[in-house]
């Protein structure tokens, strides 16, 4: 029962934010309905396997979209790659010393609190390594909420200020590209069916793998392999706002009362993270676009910290339907949970 009352809040709140054009709506609505009602009950539930299922979702529409000129894209995404990542390193040291000296967390936890990573995946790490990881659990919870409902509209109007003609333009292509697929024959839920059975077990042996977002990785492979081979037939757009809202239940529904209370305490940290990541986002966005001839909203959007799997649907709302973007964030994603540890290990290493 609480399983589909869960689901009902999902989808009532995200048609409700979606149709109020917020960016992302969907999923932002979908968290928020789940969160409400797990705060407001305790009870909000849904199968931990149904974030496989979203992720290989997310997947194989991303992979839909794939074509020969994206392959040969990937070998200049290097550089653009590590400046990313470089900077998000750089951030999360400069917040980690702020958090250090305003409050009485150790270095590893500040370190940890202010890593660009998942929200699961990182406080585990964190707890191993000696880290607070409920500590560090709230902050990735501040951030990946940052991420994905307030960034992507600071994401849209600063491109506007920024660039107000690019951005204008890319509105009025995406527009035209929506209006254009319309008047397509609109891709059939049965012909989709051996794809997205490919795309779901794929998913499941890159879940067990043990691969930072082996799940999203196996079935985007998986699905643009059969897309360039001529296989696929492409994915009804209602499968992906199914996608958002199996995603935004499985994130609202671990926000309880206690994270909410805790948020209290580290209001400052929080606040400055935030502001952190935006003006990282941004700034820094700015220059990836100048240096590497990127459109700037897809720029800032790689330098976002939220997960691969929901930017990738948040970036289409607004937009930006771009494979190199996906590629982007889950490479940076695997990059802070193989190597932002051990750089946290040899920092606490020599200065305690």
């Amino acid at each position: 029962m609480w399983m589909g009352l869960t689901v009902l809040a999902a989808l009532c709140v995200g048609l409700l934010v979606f149709k109020m054009k917020v960016p992302g709506g969907m999923l932002v609505g979908a968290i928020l309905g789940a969160a409400l009602l797990n705060i407001a009950t305790g009870q909000a539930f849904i199968y931990p396997q149904a974030k496989v299922l979203a992720q290989a979702l997310t997947g194989a529409y991303i992979g839909c979209m794939m074509t020969k000129e994206d392959i040969g894209h990937l070998p200049r995404l290097i550089r653009p790659y590590l400046m990313v990542l470089g900077s998000l390193l750089t951030l999360n040291l400069i917040m980690a010393a702020l958090f250090f000296r305003v409050t009485n967390l150790d270095l590893l936890t500040c370190l940890f609190c202010a890593a660009p990573g998942g929200m699961s995946d990182t406080p585990l790490i964190a707890m191993d390594m000696g880290a607070d990881g409920s500590v560090v659990a709230v902050m990735q919870f501040v951030r990946m909420l940052f991420g994905m409902a307030c960034l992507p509209s600071v994401i849209m109007l600063s491109d506007r200020m920024i660039e107000p003609e690019a951005a204008k333009e890319l509105e009025e292509h995406a527009d035209f590209s929506r209006a254009v697929q319309e008047k397509k024959v609109k891709p059939t839920f049965q012909g989709f069916v051996p794809t997205l059975c490919a795309a779901v077990a794929a998913a499941v042996l890159g879940k067990l793998s043990g691969v930072p977002a082996g799940a999203l990785s196996a079935a985007l492979i998986v699905t643009a392999w059969l897309k360039l081979s001529g296989k696929c037939p492409g994915m009804p757009m209602w499968l992906r706002r199914m996608a958002q809202i199996i995603s935004g239940c499985c994130i609202g529904s671990t926000i309880t009362r206690s994270q909410i209370i805790q948020m209290k305490q580290l209001a400052l940290p929080a606040v400055a993270l935030c502001l952190g990541y935006m003006i990282c986002c941004v700034g820094m966005g700015l220059v990836v676009s100048k240096v590497f001839r990127i459109q700037l909203r897809e720029a800032m959007l790689t330098l976002s910290p939220a997960g691969a799997t929901e930017m990738a649907l948040i970036a289409a709302d607004l937009g930006v339907e771009s494979t190199d973007l996906v590629v982007l964030q889950i490479c940076r994603l695997v990059g802070v949970t193989l190597i932002f540890p051990q750089i946290f290990h040899v920092i606490a290493f020599i200065l305690l």
